[in-house]
């Protein structure tokens, strides 16, 4: 059965990364899908870009829908995508990743394997400017696992429309983490399948200490909030992440050096 997905991008200032996000769409085996664009009033070349993939997108017969207006933020604009959504699959790409051409031909394929689930997840390539990879992002989804932290790939995620249905979208008060606070909040009715194979590119964008220390913070209120866990517990996994992410960062520096 053809499975017809929904891939909303939130753009912010992203002339630099979204013509190859875009062009890793058009280049899909699989072509029963739409393209939702949430740009927040970009101030660059952005815009140009949208428009000028609205022509190509139509020749295909792929739906391609933009918007662009001030938002509040990432999980603001991606709850604007989710009201303009019109099928029962939905990932959210950042529009600085890549699709391989294969990839929603095989999210096709493991849903139809997997019938009951509402979510789905795979493996993606952490890579830098240089289309290095760094690393391999991804595991299977345990709930018992997102209550202590988050290590699924988010952006090689398919949802099923019906977890919003029942749970509503993103909280905006997150700025960093509302995808795990969604996560939190739908616990174990989330009835997930994942396979290892990689259908995705993820750049590594730079994030500065500054906001690991915002996305460790948002972290912990929301474990706060949902009470699956003790302070001790909760405290220990934020210096232990905030001791990981110290000690990484130190030996890529090392490794740029030699």
């Amino acid at each position: 059965m053809s499975i017809k997905f929904s891939i909303i991008i939130a753009t912010y200032n992203s002339d630099k990364t979204l013509k190859k996000t875009l062009e890793s769409l058009l280049n899909q085996t699989h072509t029963n899908f739409e393209v939702i664009v949430i740009d927040g009033f970009s101030k660059d070349g952005t815009l140009k870009i949208i428009k000028s993939f609205e022509e190509e997108f139509k020749s295909r017969n792929i739906p391609f829908i933009w918007i662009s207006e001030k938002d509040s933020g990432i999980y603001d604009a991606w709850n604007k995508g989710l009201k303009k959504v019109s099928s029962q699959w939905i990932s959210f790409l950042g529009s600085d990743d890549t699709y391989y051409p294969d990839a929603l031909e095989t999210y096709c394929t493991e849903i139809n394997k997997n019938s009951g689930i509402n979510y789905i997840c795979s493996n993606v390539e952490y890579v830098d400017s240089n289309n290095k990879i760094l690393k391999i992002l991804g595991n299977p989804f345990s709930y018992k696992q997102m209550i202590r932290y988050m290590d699924i790939a988010h952006v090689g995620s398919f949802h099923n429309i019906e977890l919003f249905r029942l749970y509503g979208n993103f909280d905006t008060t997150y700025k960093i983490v509302g995808d795990y606070d969604f996560f939190m909040k739908c616990g174990e009715d989330i009835k997930p399948a994942y396979f290892e194979k990689i259908t995705a590119r993820m750049l590594n964008t730079g994030v500065s200490n500054d906001d690991f220390n915002k996305a460790l913070k948002e972290v912990v209120l929301i474990q706060k909030k949902y009470k699956k866990t003790t302070f001790f517990q909760i405290y220990f996994e934020y210096y232990f992440a905030i001791l990981r992410i110290s000690r990484n960062r130190i030996i890529t520096t090392f490794k740029d050096k030699i």
